[in-house]
């Protein structure tokens, strides 16, 4: 026995070098592992998350959501709507309503007496923001461009033929000062006689345009408003 632990004992000796730089390769990938979680942590914090979903239903009536998911506060500066046509698209910026009925348990006194509601403002951590129903927002869309309705809340041009409506949203995240953007399309699904069955979301999740490639795309939404 005693000769047994004296041969392990010098093999271990002889190879001690062997060892001791298994041992640092081992620290190094703990290390790296280590720096790979704080690097994702680091990111997930400074990466915006504004999430675009409908909700109490799937149809028109459905009640458009924006959310923030993201580790800090976005600054909601500009919502906008657009009717998706054939060849063309018909937008909308919803960020102030003059009057509005819908919105009318929302408001302050300040904002009854002045007659205005905002969606501007801010939305911290995990909170959301109701942007009215899908139907109000189609309604106010084709009222502004003087596109005729049908007794549904449809847009009733068929030479148009409107297939899509599209929520965006522009906005300022944390401290950065340059705005980033949000979008998702909803398909609006209809029968044969034209009735609008649901309100399908094209993707499975909402577009975030932050990076700095992206400027010209929130960019291109504000030009579409002027």
């Amino acid at each position: 026995m005693s000769n047994s632990m004296a041969e392990l004992w010098a093999w271990i000796t002889a190879n001690a070098t062997v060892f001791s730089g298994l041992t640092s390769v081992g620290m190094l990938i703990i290390w790296g592992v280590y720096l790979q979680l704080f690097l994702h942590s680091f990111r997930s914090q400074r990466r915006p998350q504004i999430i675009i979903n409908r909700g109490l239903g799937r149809d028109l009536n459905a009640q458009c959501l924006i959310s923030n998911m993201s580790e800090s506060a976005v600054f909601v500066e500009t919502v906008i709507v657009c009717l998706i046509a054939k060849d063309e698209r018909f937008c909308l910026d919803i960020t102030d309503d003059l009057n509005d009925t819908e919105q009318q348990n929302q408001q302050s006194k300040n904002e009854q007496e002045n007659g205005r509601w905002t969606r501007q403002g801010p939305l911290d951590n995990a909170d959301y923001m109701v942007m009215g129903s899908f139907e109000r927002l189609v309604r106010q869309t084709c009222e502004y461009h003087e596109l005729p309705l049908d007794d549904k809340g449809l847009p009733d041009d068929r030479q148009k033929e409107f297939s899509a409506v599209e929520i965006r949203v522009i906005g300022i995240f944390g401290s950065n000062p340059n705005p980033i953007g949000a979008s998702r399309r909803f398909i609006m699904n209809c029968d044969d006689d034209g009735r609008l069955v649901c309100l399908t979301p094209e993707s499975s999740s909402t577009r975030q345009w932050a990076k700095r490639r992206h400027r010209r795309v929130w960019k291109g939404w504000l030009k579409e408003i002027d």
